[in-house]
């Protein structure tokens, strides 16, 4: 008990040190992965009979997720047991609850529905009120670098789902519950908990651990903003393209261990893509090439992966693989206007690969950055 209250003054200390730290800056909200001007079209949704049969497909499927649901209940714990290579029930009881908060504000945003509002708000003020620490399983093999990396993916969800409740004005209705300034204090200092133990992460993952991070760095950066920090993660998402992306496309981890790990770092760089480019207006991270190369270094990674789902690749036959949620939405739209860059690979991926959501980032990504509407 003695260590676990120790723990939790220590992180306390580093949540209020970030907060210290953080300095106002022109950072756009909303400004996470999905822009002001997103929001707007995914608004009008409701209304519009015009969506694609894949995407009105796509949100039968959700309506099926309690996740969406206006009934969904929140189990927050005060200290969250993780396990590498597996879940238990307590890892399930946190990523559900973070994937509800951010899917219940996307679903606020699409209907108008203020109960969508008031859950994402209830699911968040629960963490925030309840949550100390992330800690290792007993009796498992996880190692200490388990809680870092956990830190790592929660830290974008819950950030996106409070980037939309805190600064999305939404066009149509009445303005909805009120998120109370104090409790959205308490939900910066549970980000920040959690963000003191994404720090625990060593510095020379040069695969999807280190992009996780940089990609938590970039969206609490966002969020509290905290340019240095948003810079860092920016920063070290660039610095990490090139050692994890080869010459050739080839992606780091699927020679050697399998057809889901590589897709993790995909999802990492390409949101972290779609946040510069929200906050600037452009971004390196998409146009970033090597010395004498035509092609962008993220979507021959992208083809490459592609290739692996649908007709096998010399790294790795992933045609009994799924095609992850997250980045093939984005990366299509992103690369929309450059009729330079060509993604037949991942077209056709999209179009006849299985697709499963991970629940280790933020997704419904055919809701949110589907064919309709503006970049």
């Amino acid at each position: 008990m003695m260590k676990r209250l120790a723990h939790a003054a220590l992180t306390l200390v580093a949540a209020v040190m970030l907060a210290a730290s953080a300095v106002a800056a022109d950072l756009k909200h909303p400004g996470l992965i999905n822009s002001g001007g997103r929001l707007n079209v995914l608004s009008r949704l409701e209304k519009d009979a015009r969506s694609s049969d894949r995407r009105q497909s796509y949100y039968a499927s959700l309506d099926k997720d309690r996740r969406f649901s206006v009934d969904y209940q929140p189990r927050a714990m005060d200290y969250v047991l993780v396990v590498a290579r597996t879940s238990n029930e307590s890892e399930k009881r946190f990523r559900n609850d973070m994937a509800a908060a951010y899917f219940t504000a996307l679903r606020w945003v699409k209907t108008g529905d203020n109960r969508y509002r008031a859950k994402s708000i209830e699911i968040m003020n629960a963490w925030a009120d309840k949550f100390v620490a992330l800690t290792r399983e007993k009796g498992t093999k996880t190692g200490p670098g388990q809680i870092p990396l956990e830190a790592a993916w929660a830290i974008p969800i819950w950030a996106n789902a409070a980037e939309i409740i805190r600064y999305y004005r939404h066009p149509y209705g009445d303005p909805g519950p009120e998120w109370k300034d104090s409790d959205v204090r308490k939900f910066r200092a549970f980000l920040g908990r959690l963000h003191a133990q994404r720090n625990e992460m060593r510095r020379d993952h040069v695969d999807n651990q280190g992009v996780s991070g940089a990609l938590a760095d970039m969206s609490l950066g966002v969020f509290n903003d905290d340019r240095r920090l948003y810079e860092a993660g920016l920063a070290q998402a660039r610095a990490l393209m090139a050692g994890i992306i080869a010459n050739d496309g080839e992606v780091k981890e699927l020679r050697s261990r399998d057809c889901v790990h590589p897709q993790y770092s995909l999802i990492g760089l390409t949101q972290a893509g779609q946040i510069e480019m929200n906050q600037t207006g452009q971004s390196t991270l998409l146009s970033m090439t090597r010395k004498g190369g035509k092609q962008p270094v993220l979507a021959s990674g992208i083809e490459y992966m592609s290739r692996a789902l649908n007709e096998g690749s010399d790294a790795r036959d992933c045609r009994t693989a799924k095609l992850l949620d997250g980045y093939a939405p984005m990366v299509k739209r992103l690369y929309a206007n450059d009729n330079k860059i060509q993604l037949n690979e991942l077209n056709n991926a999209m179009e006849t690969a299985p697709k499963r959501m991970s629940g280790l980032f933020p997704e419904g990504t055919e809701f949110t950055h589907g064919e309709e509407g503006p970049q």
